[in-house]
């Protein structure tokens, strides 16, 4: 029955929605031409003020005349009687006032004055409240008299503003811009205390467009905004959207309680049918539903018996019973063949990823002996065959000096020095590849590392044009390394520190605990810092930046800390400087 009354309850809904759409649209035709009207009174009732204006100049200013002033009591006897002007305000063409007439306080023309100047026709500007007159507002015009350019102010009242509204369909709002009301169908012209439609302002003002039609639909009203364009004000013509329901609406809101009942009595007879169809033939699948579940689990001690009734399902219930006898059979032979391969490939994955890793170790292993036996095969040859013939050259210098004495000539005494210092250079790479080459038997000794980064930086030859700072734990911190070791990876982080600051800089030595049986020394230069992309790379043997060296020094740092069992971490940032720590378990920890 619920199908069968769908199509029916789908075409009544989508006439309803068209017939709704069609009459909304002849509404919003309705009120955009009333709308139009409206905006056509407000431009007549400014247009007709200006023109009256004009022609009251005409009339009470004369050629033969030379000075404004003559006329000065036709003009306040107009302005006292008058119900179409409440004060008028007359200006030369830079703007300056020459002359008012008009009660007390003085009203202000001047931004109507300047757009008059500027454009040369009627400008509109701003409201105000004239005690006995109520809601005002401000026209200026441009006007020849006396032989010359004059441009005129008035304020008006807008109390006749009425005059020029027709009546209609819909209602009317008129307010400005900046969300004052000026007019409303239900109130008529403000008196400058309305706040009636204070809402309805700030959700229309926001949609304005100038020359645009807009239309909107809020709280059950549906109307047409515009923006007059002599004045600016926001015209706004509306009607409630109760008018343009359909007719399946209203005959909904006429006989919803009958409605009612009969969606009722609908739903209670389909609920009966569902229950019935439910007891002979969904309840027995529901049960077939259970026991193959049951017995795709495992669990054939839970399959809940099965109803044979005597009709189609009771003999789909018989055939069932017999898949399940023998897909039992078949799931445990399955079962069982299963746990057999996840056996197998248990052992499998423990046994392959046992193998991998020791082949991994191995290899790195293999690799690294073969590096080491390399270098340290080519440490031999360089200690022999090069360290042995600098050490015969700086000795032939040595003694060459001597002879010379004191009385040498500079150039050549300046060339012995630059032999010095080549020799001495040489003799330094020759360390380090022997230092990382050589592996000797730890001596590890238990110190104070305060103490001992004291006694390394006070046998360091520190430029002048480095600064050095310490902090220095107050308490001990003891530790347990190979102290001839970690001086050489220490000394090597200092001498990379000084040689990236070649015109001078600060460099931190610090010592601290950082967590429960852990304590840190970190040593920070003000440097250019190292790239991200290469702070990986400097710890590999041979990798250097520099113009000269072995590019050795960070990984004896590397494996100083690895045959230490003390961490390292690097942190720089490219013109700020780098700071490296060594993390030291404390000993007994």
């Amino acid at each position: 029955m619920a199908v069968a009354l769908l199509p029916l309850l789908l075409s009544f809904f989508f006439t309803h929605r068209a017939e709704e759409e069609l009459l909304k649209e002849e509404e919003l035709n309705l009120l955009k031409n009333f709308n139009a009207v409206i905006s056509k009174g407000v431009d007549s009732f400014f247009q007709n003020n200006s023109v009256l204006l004009d022609n009251f100049l005409t009339i009470h200013t004369f050629h033969d005349r030379t000075d404004i002033s003559l006329t000065h009591k036709d003009i306040s006897d107009f302005i006292r009687e008058s119900s179409e002007f409440i004060s008028l305000a007359f200006f030369d063409s830079s703007a300056k006032e020459y002359a008012y007439f008009g009660p007390n306080p003085k009203f202000k023309f001047n931004q109507e004055i300047k757009n008059t100047i500027q454009t040369g026709v009627l400008s509109i500007g701003n409201l105000g409240v004239v005690k006995g007159k109520g809601l005002s507002a401000v026209i200026a015009i441009k006007n020849t008299f006396l032989n010359k350019t004059h441009f005129v102010a008035a304020q008006i009242p807008l109390s006749n503003l009425k005059n020029y509204l027709p009546s209609g369909r819909g209602n009317i709002l008129i307010f400005t811009k900046n969300g004052f009301l000026i007019y409303s169908s239900d109130e008529g012209i403000n008196e400058g205390s309305s706040n009636s439609y204070k809402k309805e302002m700030s959700l229309l003002s926001p949609r304005a467009e100038e020359g645009v039609l807009v239309s909107i639909e809020n709280e059950g009203n549906v109307g047409v905004l515009s923006v007059n364009s002599l004045s600016g004000w926001l015209i706004y013509t509306y009607d409630s959207a109760d008018k343009i329901e359909g007719g399946l609406l209203s005959l909904y809101k006429r006989f919803y309680k009958e409605i009612l009942i009969i969606l009722a009595i609908v739903l209670l007879f389909a609920l009966f049918m569902s229950i019935y169809v439910s007891s002979i033939m969904v309840t027995p699948l529901n049960i077939m539903t259970k026991a193959f579940k049951k017995v795709e689990q495992g669990k054939d001690d839970q399959i809940p018996d099965l109803p044979f009734p005597n009709n189609e399902i009771g003999a789909l219930s018989l055939a069932f019973a017999k898949m399940l006898d023998s897909l039992k059979i078949r799931f445990d032979e399955l079962r069982q063949e299963r746990e057999d391969l996840e056996g197998l490939n248990q052992s499998l994955q423990i046994r392959v990823g046992s193998r991998t890793k020791e082949l991994r170790t191995a290899l790195n292993e293999l690799i690294k002996k073969e590096r080491l036996a390399a270098i340290g095969q080519m440490a031999s040859i360089v200690s022999h065959e090069i360290k042995n013939p600098l050490a015969v050259i700086k000795n032939a210098v040595y003694l060459i000096k001597a002879r010379l004495g004191s009385g040498a000539d500079v150039k050549i005494a300046k060339n012995f020095k630059v032999i010095d210092e080549e020799i001495n250079q040489a003799n330094s790479i020759i360390e380090e590849i022997l230092g990382y080459a050589r592996t000797r038997e730890q001596i590890l000794t238990t110190i104070d590392l305060s103490l001992y980064a004291r006694e390394i930086l006070s046998s360091y030859p520190i430029p002048q044009n480095i600064q050095l700072t310490t902090y220095f734990y107050s308490e001990d911190l003891l530790v347990t390394i190979d102290t001839e070791e970690m001086k050489q990876a220490l000394r090597n982080i200092v001498a990379n520190a000084i040689e990236v600051m070649p015109k001078g800089g600060m460099l931190v030595v610090k010592t601290k605990k950082i967590k429960e049986g852990y304590a840190s020394l970190s040593i920070t230069d003000s440097g250019p810092g190292i790239p991200e992309e290469l702070q990986e790379q400097i710890f590999t043997p041979f990798f250097t930046t520099k113009a000269r060296g072995t590019g050795l020094g960070l990984a004896v740092v590397k494996k100083v800390c690895a045959r230490n069992k003390v961490e390292f971490k690097l942190k720089s940032e490219v013109g700020k400087g780098t700071k490296m720590t060594f993390v030291f378990k404390l000993a007994g920890k």
